[in-house]
Order: structure tokens, then C-alpha cells, then sequence
């Protein structure tokens, strides 16, 4: 229906921003049955948290390119790359939740391992897309 109107690089983003939001979705309802049971898994909470702030991200990032008319290559590159920084980063979270892991930071579980390895995945699509966008306001 809107094939001509949507740019890949919108489509990424909504396509992630969807599967996101299922997965925290999924990630709370896991997090609200165990509390019935026990107190709260803060890594559980993190990721819960965090994968919904994702998708509000990845929701807003499709709506502002299609807004500026960022429909270039660059877009779809910069939307690419926070796509897998983005899904890095939830796997990484998850994975600290599911080893049990205390302070990632201290432990450099392999849940930091994802979360650092992301920050390099991220920084070059978020410096695209923040260059497409203010360029073209």
C-alpha cells in the first residue's frame, strides 16, 4: 500500500521497532510472573525496560526521516546500523539477565562483552543518521 512512501531505512526501523516491542512485551510479562514468586531480577527489569525504550526510538527514527526526507543510501546505512547496535545491545541485556549476571561491569560477562561491542556498531549509524536529519531541517 505504501510501497513508493516508505524508504527502506523507515522500514527497518519500523520493522525492528515492532519485533522490539514484542520482545518487551514478552520480557514484562516473564519479569511479572517471577514476581509473583520472588523479588524483582533487576536484569530482568533493565531488559524489560530497555528493549521497550528501543522501540519508541526506532519508532520515532522512522518517523523523523520520513518527515525530513532522508530516503538515501546514507539513510538506509545509518538506519542498518542502529538496527543491529540496537538488537547487540537487547541480546546483551537478556544475556546479563539469563547468566544471572551482578554488575557487568565488574564481572565483564559476555553480556558487557555485546553491550561494549555495540557502542561501535551504533556511534557510526547514529552520527549518519543525526547528519541526514539536521541537514536536511
Amino acid at each position: 500500500m505504501y510501497d513508493g512512501l516508505v524508504s527502506t531505512a523507515q522500514r527497518l526501523f519500523v520493522g525492528y521497532g515492532t519485533v522490539i516491542v514484542v520482545v518487551g512485551f514478552v520480557l514484562g510479562t516473564v519479569l511479572g510472573a517471577s514476581r509473583m514468586k520472588a523479588p524483582a531480577a533487576r536484569n530482568l527489569a533493565t531488559a524489560h525496560v530497555e528493549t521497550l525504550m528501543q522501540a519508541a526510538m526506532h519508532f520515532g527514527l522512522a518517523f523523523v526521516v520520513g518527515i525530513v526526507g532522508f530516503h538515501s543510501t546514507a539513510a538506509t546505512w545509518a538506519a542498518l546500523l542502529l538496527v543491529v547496535g540496537s538488537a547487540m545491545q537487547a541480546a546483551g541485556v537478556t544475556l546479563n539477565w539469563l547468566t544471572k549476571t551482578g554488575d557487568q561491569f565488574a564481572q565483564r560477562s559476555p553480556g558487557f562483552m555485546i553491550n561494549s561491542a555495540s557502542t561501535f556498531v551504533m556511534w557510526p549509524g547514529l552520527l549518519l543518521a543525526a547528519w541526514g536529519i539536521l541537514t536536511r531541517l
